[in-house]
């Protein structure tokens, strides 16, 4: 008996070109089916589950189409709004200057007006225009001018500096310039017959050297005078006073 037609090892070629186009054309067929019918499978199970793969988040598209993600997945993108016609957006290039501002001058310092300096006077104890009724006047080889004014204090005379000037009514610094060869001495000074003021002089080392003793004092506008005495003891000689005043 003759084999069957197709049978064999050489049967699958005695189909014929028809009938073997026809068997892969179904098996293609039926292969691409089924790779269809599992995607559908799996984009319905994403659907369900409400994210895409690989991601654990939800997707979130707004009108913009600018994607926000989980903060845990990826940083946030905020969509941008746009900008109209005219409009500047804050921080934007439009609104930043194209150079910058130049630096503001330092501001103008006013000159400053100094106070009035103070006005300082010496007058001489031996002037003629003071009071010496009662005193002596001395030569002394340390003292300004050369000479100074003696014999003040009880039983003797009295020492008044006339028109000691103050320009304003006020304190005033004296300068007593004095002599004194032996022990402290003390003397007193009234101002524009005031209250005395009890000084005490100590000895300077001799009778042609000169101590100092200061003494602030208020005057009154205008001519002043300083009177020097001692009711109950002598008092140092005197060379000169000087007085600061404003």
């Amino acid at each position: 008996m003759s084999p069957r037609h197709g049978s064999g090892p050489d049967g699958i070629w005695r189909l014929g070109p028809v009938r073997l186009l026809m068997v892969v054309g179904v098996g293609y067929l039926t292969i691409v089916l089924t790779l269809a019918a599992v995607k559908l499978d799996l984009d319905a199970g994403q659907s369900a589950a409400g994210g895409s793969p690989g991601t654990g988040g939800v997707t979130d598209q707004g009108s913009s189409g600018v994607e926000e993600r989980d903060a845990s997945s990826a940083p946030v993108i905020t969509p941008t709004p746009a900008v109209g016609p005219g409009e500047m957006r804050v921080g934007s290039v439009e609104n930043r200057s194209a150079t910058p501002p130049a630096p503001r001058p330092p501001a103008a310092q006013r000159p400053t007006t100094p106070g009035t300096p103070p006005l300082v006077t010496s007058y001489e104890a031996e002037s003629a225009t003071n009071g010496l009724a009662g005193t002596t006047i001395y030569a002394c080889s340390g003292c300004s001018g050369v000479k100074k004014v003696g014999r003040i204090g009880r039983g003797m005379g009295t020492l008044q500096f006339n028109g000691v000037v103050a320009r304003t009514g006020g304190s005033a610094t004296v300068t007593i310039a004095y002599v004194n060869g032996g022990s402290p001495r003390v003397g007193q000074i009234s101002v524009n017959g005031g209250a005395p003021i009890t000084l005490t002089f100590p000895g300077t080392g001799g009778w042609s050297s000169i101590g100092a003793i200061v003494v602030t004092v208020n005057l009154r506008p205008g001519p002043n005078t300083l009177k020097m005495f001692n009711p109950y003891a002598a008092a140092p000689d005197f060379d000169k006073i000087t007085v600061s005043v404003r």
